[in-house]
């Protein structure tokens, strides 16, 4: 699924907290865990990454997984992301000062703070914080960038499908939005008999698990091959017709807390929990017309978004030697 910038509190904070632990980390003697392409993935980015992610876990309540469950989910977050920036590169993407200053101004007023002020309290924090955190914001935009080349910008959508969702809301009326959280199985183009049953059994486990108590989230970021796996599997909210079509069914006749039966879809299996129900609010003065031009792009990103992944993984040369290297 595609997913937004990251919350500038969130990042302001996670830097500032990660810290300490990145001074230890940097004593480490430095081995490489992941080859991708002609880029490397060192040991303690690895471990700077896996401080972050425990952060942001504990931010949002999430019990932690075990530790070598964790490093991997991080250490395949960190491949996709050298893969989408190699891409970005190749296809000439840039990002500018001023798109890069206009998030920063956006993090400052989050916080409180005057850019200089937020510019002192990062350099106060850390060597050379605030050209770390410009560096970071700089690849989130890239990445941006990037899905918007090669993913919503060849999205077409017709007349019929406007006609079409014009329609449907003109008569279902189904005003509500929708806070789901997702955990994706992935599978091969062409699996083998022996690798379906493999994978159909491991996602009936996880419902199985799931049916019985466990813990939506935590079973995410243990599991989950999507892009918000280590978010807890949380989509964050959607309007209906923004949903993946094989997942609208399915959520439309769920109650808030309730988990969907497995859904099959071209990139693997997945299962999907409505959080909330919550009424939209009055439209945002834009035409029924281009809401549904809007929707439905969106809605065909996110069903192809986690595929444009998949292809991008299988073209990459990538060698793990996270056993060899920790």
């Amino acid at each position: 699924m595609l997913q937004p910038l990251k919350n500038p509190t969130v990042i302001l904070l996670s830097l500032v907290l990660v810290f300490s632990t990145n001074l230890q980390a940097q004593t480490l003697l430095d081995r490489i865990v992941a080859v991708v392409n002609d880029e490397i993935i060192l040991q303690s980015e690895l471990k700077e990454e896996v401080d972050l992610a425990l952060i942001e876990l504990r931010q949002r309540q999430i019990a932690i997984p075990d530790p070598a469950s964790l490093q991997q989910r991080v250490l395949d977050n960190m491949i996709m992301q050298t893969l989408q920036e190699e891409r970005a590169r190749q296809r000439g993407l840039r990002v500018s000062d001023e798109e890069i200053n206009e998030q920063l101004l956006q993090m400052a007023q989050a916080n409180n703070l005057s850019l200089l002020q937020l510019i002192d309290a990062l350099n106060r924090q850390m060597h050379n914080g605030f050209a770390q955190v410009r560096q970071d914001i700089s690849e989130q935009i890239l990445i941006q960038k990037l899905r918007e080349v090669e993913v919503i910008s060849q999205i077409f959508v017709t007349e019929q499908e406007v006609a079409h969702f014009i329609q449907r809301r003109q008569l279902e009326q189904n005003n509500f939005l929708y806070h789901i959280a997702h955990i994706l199985i992935t599978r091969p183009d062409s699996p083998t008999r022996e690798q379906r049953q493999e994978l159909e059994n491991k996602v009936a486990d996880i419902h199985r698990r799931l049916m019985s108590g466990e813990d939506f989230a935590q079973l995410a970021v243990r599991y989950s091959e999507g892009s918000r796996a280590l978010n807890g599997g949380d989509l964050g909210v959607l309007a209906f017709d923004q949903i993946p079509s094989f997942f609208a069914d399915a959520i439309e006749n769920l109650q808030p807390g309730e988990i969907s039966p497995v859904i099959e879809s071209p990139s693997g299996y997945h299962l999907v929990k409505l959080n909330a129900l919550t009424e939209a609010g009055q439209g945002n003065g834009i035409t029924l017309e281009q809401e549904a031009i809007q929707a439905i792009r969106m809605r065909k990103a996110n069903e192809t978004f986690d595929l444009w992944l998949r292809r991008l993984r299988d073209e990459a040369f990538i060698e793990i030697r996270l056993e060899e290297g920790v």
